[in-house]
């Protein structure tokens, strides 16, 4: 056994330097649409803030796999939090001196996503190196907490700062990423971990290994190697129904409370709650594990179907906000189950690639699921856009229960035995 998360430094600052990332970028999220409105007047403008964050994420994320599992991992990460703080130093000089152009800001959030891109999977990758094994699922659940907490901490932030001047989240962010920077620069660059099997290891010192290796050749590889795996097969089918389901949800939701007569600030309320029960989820993701990792992931399934058509009955701020806390109570647990089987049977050369693979695919029908139900929802109203989306999440759910890979996962001390090698 090794030293608990707490003790563990390394674990602490990559943590620490990554919540704090993640919170500038949340707080940014607010604040940069808000300027474009305040510079513009366009909804449309500000729109194309999360349209060029997405557009770069979505261009980028095969090739940043495999550069990553070329690259140094920390170093990686640090080149990014310098990009990312000069580009947000430069917004704010712009603002500070009357210079701001709104289009800046597209092409600020555009490079920051880039930049994003590249630093999840570096980050990820270095989690298994400076965390054991017995500590993976643990570690992961503190990142799902990560998540959560800065989901609801952000936007209201981001709001609040931008009341006292348009400027100062901006600063904010640009404090969040050299505190992170900090972070990283503190933490021991970690060697590389022994891989668990002979057939694993990583490739051969040979003349034919040693010639320089083309980009589409090794994102080519990651895909082959992801999809040749059928629990990572499964694991992109759901991941991308229970994506397709919540990105549906969050619009309709949204809509449903407007429709019943919520003030913008009850809808961020509402959000807020959801927020805290993925957060509560977290905290008490370590022990949810214990109870058997299969019955967690199917249940997180099940829960989710039958809380979404509760939401028809009264679709109210006040009554989705609770629901969509319910629904998303056991994602974390279920993610932390996943993604350490995910890492434990990755080769580490190959981290980098998978991690993309498996965040680009299990996204890509996540674009449908907003337009889908804008489309139900104009022509059919909430109710009805709330069992479709209820009745997707059954299929998946389903689905989910079919399968053997699903019901037969291996406890996790196993599975942590074998990344210990």
């Amino acid at each position: 056994m090794g030293e608990p998360l707490r003790r563990n430094r390394d674990f602490v600052l990559l943590w620490s330097a990554t919540s704090v990332a993640t919170l500038g970028a949340q707080v940014a999220s607010v604040a940069y649409p808000l300027l474009v409105l305040e510079l513009t007047g366009s909804a449309v403008h500000a729109g194309l803030i999360a349209s060029a964050a997405m557009a770069a994420g979505i261009v980028l994320r095969l090739p940043a796999g495999a550069l990553v599992d070329r690259w140094d991992r920390r170093r990686t990460m640090l080149t990014c939090h310098l990009v990312q703080a000069a580009v947000v130093a430069v917004v704010v000089a712009g603002s500070l001196l009357g210079l701001l152009d709104w289009r800046m800001l597209p092409a600020a959030a555009a490079i920051g996503s880039a930049c994003g891109v590249f630093f999840h999977p570096a980050e990820t990758a270095m989690l298994r190196r400076v965390v054991p094994a017995e500590h993976l699922p643990q570690a992961l659940a503190h990142n799902e907490a990560r998540q959560y907490g800065a989901a609801i901490a952000g936007p209201p932030l981001g709001g609040l700062l931008f009341n006292l001047g348009r400027t100062v989240p901006l600063a904010g962010e640009l404090l969040a990423y050299v505190l992170s920077f900090a972070a990283v620069l503190a933490i021991k660059s970690p060697t590389p971990i022994r891989s668990p099997t002979p057939a694993r290891s990583p490739r051969p010192a040979t003349a034919a290994a040693d010639r320089p290796r083309s980009l589409l050749r090794d994102i080519a590889e990651g895909l082959r190697w992801t999809w040749r795996q059928r629990f990572l097969r499964v694991l992109l089918v759901t991941a991308a129904g229970f994506s397709l389901v919540f990105s549906a949800l969050t619009l309709t939701a949204i809509v449903a409370a407007r429709q019943s007569g919520a003030a913008p600030s009850d809808i961020g309320l509402m959000m807020a709650i959801c927020g805290a029960g993925g957060l509560l989820g977290a905290l008490v993701a370590p022990r949810l594990r214990r109870r058997g990792p299969a019955s967690v992931v199917l249940a997180m399934f099940w829960v989710a179907a039958a809380a979404i058509p509760a939401m028809a009955v009264r679709p109210t701020a006040w009554a989705i906000g609770p629901l969509l806390a319910v629904a998303f109570f056991l994602a974390p647990a279920a993610n932390a189950i996943l993604y350490t089987y995910q890492m434990a049977i990755t080769p580490d050369h190959l981290q980098g690639r998978v991690i993309s693979s498996l965040a680009l695919i299990g996204s890509a029908v996540t674009p449908v699921g907003p337009l889908a139900s804008g489309l139900i929802l104009d022509r059919w109203g909430v109710t009805a856009a709330l069992l479709s989306i209820a009745s997707v999440m059954a299929v998946v759910a389903l689905g989910a229960t079919l399968s053997r890979t699903i019901r037969r996962l291996p406890p996790l001390a196993e599975v942590e035995a074998v990344a210990a090698g």
